[in-house]
């Protein structure tokens, strides 16, 4: 993500200390009724969210959630095309949709005297502009069946190998965790984010190993959960969910390293329900949910300083700062690009 040059102090001075905390850091229960709509990412973020966001959010504000599954991409079209009647009051948008759309200029500065767990955010998620607020985060390796495949994978190169014809999975570049493998894919073979030849170069030599392409990681999960694929790239909380229901599939670190993806939270303008978006916000990033957020079986990696990093998301890191290290993508190179890349996989990569 990028350098936050704007301090903690002066981004959320004027936060009504006392007063506007409860227990647990959300709102008070009379803070206003109403029912507002989100989004959330298909699959383990949809599960988590509803099991524990939702209810934190009902619980201080006695309002309700319309609740939607939408890839970023998406989420951004739907509002772009409805600016002066927007489909959602708050959303989530991983790092690179949320910086892209920016251009279009549809979210509202978070009022920062109604968000009061602001406070635990430290300033490197806290985007300068106080349009949005970076709640999570996800790891993500080499997702593969523990039963099939005794071996665990090392390399990305290892899904090449001719043992898994036909077992492989892929996913589609529209949604970030696909967007975000290429560039990986790209520079294990000396590309870059603005080089993503190499990356197709790997995907065309994949491709005899490919069995299914999803388009999204929640779909990705679905494949894997069935036995449609046996091994490929996914992200910690959507493994973690498959574990829990009893699918056996374990996430191998490559050796170039685990990678990182961020997600935002933005509240959107022209909403009507400014006060409801706030605390849902204010929910998200509250210690309560992320500590919950990030047990098993979910292992979303939070940004609340007092979040408690469960033993279950140490396996991928000690703390949010060992995994703040991890690959990440350049999403002010990757972005304008990423039309292109997206139309180019959806033409080359048949199955």
């Amino acid at each position: 993500m990028h350098k936050v040059d704007t301090s903690r102090r002066q981004l959320i001075q004027g936060i009504a200390a006392g007063s506007a905390l409860a227990a647990g850091g959300l709102l008070p229960a009379a803070h206003a009724t109403g029912t507002i709509a989100a989004t959330t990412y298909p699959g383990a973020w949809e599960t988590s969210h509803r099991q524990y966001l939702i209810p934190a959010f009902q619980a201080a504000t006695k309002g309700s959630v319309n609740l939607v599954a939408s890839l970023a991409v998406d989420t951004v079209s739907r509002i772009v095309a409805s600016k002066n009647n927007p489909p959602f009051d708050v959303v989530i948008l991983d790092e690179g949709p949320y910086l892209n759309a920016l251009q279009h200029d549809i979210f509202e500065k978070i009022p920062v005297d109604k968000v009061p767990n602001l406070k635990d955010i430290p300033a490197r998620f806290i985007d300068p502009r106080g349009l949005g607020v970076f709640a999570s985060a996800q790891v993500f390796g080499i997702a593969y069946n523990s039963e099939k495949i005794k071996t665990p994978p090392k390399s990305w190169n290892d899904l090449l190998k001719s043992e898994f014809k036909g077992r492989v999975g892929l996913v589609g570049l529209g949604s970030t965790l696909g967007s975000a493998w290429m560039v990986e894919l790209a520079k294990l073979r000396g590309g870059s984010e603005e080089n993503l030849d190499p990356g197709f170069d790997f995907i065309k030599q994949l491709m005899p190993n490919v069995g299914a392409v999803a388009p999204n990681p929640g779909a990705l999960a679905t494949l894997f959960q069935q036995g449609q694929i046996d091994i490929s790239v996914h992200y910690s909380n959507n493994v973690g969910d498959l574990q829990a229901r009893g699918v056996p599939i374990a996430l191998a670190r490559p050796d170039t390293g685990w990678s990182l993806v961020l997600a935002c939270f933005n509240i959107i303008k022209n909403t009507k329900n400014l006060d409801l978006a706030a605390a849902y916000i204010n929910a998200a990033i509250s210690p309560d949910v992320q500590t919950k957020m990030a047990d098993a079986p979910f292992f979303v990696v939070p940004t609340n300083g007092k979040a408690i990093v469960s033993k279950g998301l140490q396996q991928y890191g000690k703390s949010v700062a060992d995994m703040e290290k991890y690959n990440r993508v350049d999403w002010a190179k990757l972005n304008p690009r990423r039309q292109a890349m997206i139309e180019r996989f959806n033409r080359e990569v048949k199955v």
